[in-house]
């Protein structure tokens, strides 16, 4: 697959947080916001579940073996969905996608221009730069009329 086809795939994963965000934060309006990301996780999990059990290929019993940090995912993402389940209904859907994706865009910077956790290095550059400057100025003109 080629570098394109990869970026449309994460175009499509983007839409799909744009749609799980407002699904689960109606979700935890009717059961409350940490018990809608232990309904989210459990039902991630069986699906999840289902997949290894019909397709996985790998070893599951290898998690025994991996460094702690390799584990802490689970948790990032449970931060994730709940902090979302909170906000959307605070500043809505496109104030919470941008702001996440400006933190995980600042952050992504971090980690390719370091290495970090065995990624290839990927310097910061000027026009690294100029598209982080960019979504900050997104996040201020959608939330302008607050």
């Amino acid at each position: 697959m080629t570098t394109w086809g990869y970026v449309g795939l994460m175009i499509v994963a983007g839409a799909l947080i744009a749609f799980q965000s407002p699904i689960n934060a109606a979700l935890g309006r009717s059961v409350g916001v940490f018990e809608a990301s232990l309904v989210s996780f459990i039902i991630g999990s069986l699906v999840a579940a289902g997949i290894v059990f019909f397709f996985g290929k790998g070893d599951v019993r290898a998690v025994t073996q991996v460094p702690w940090w390799q584990l802490l995912g689970g948790v990032l993402g449970l931060l994730y969905v709940t902090l979302i389940i909170v906000s959307v209904s605070k500043i809505g859907v496109t104030a919470v996608m941008v702001s996440g994706l400006a933190g995980q865009l600042l952050t992504a910077m971090i980690i390719d221009h370091f290495g970090w956790f065995g990624v290839t290095v990927r310097p910061i550059h000027s026009m690294r730069i100029l598209g982080c400057a960019l979504l900050v100025a997104a996040i201020a003109l959608i939330n302008w009329k607050r």
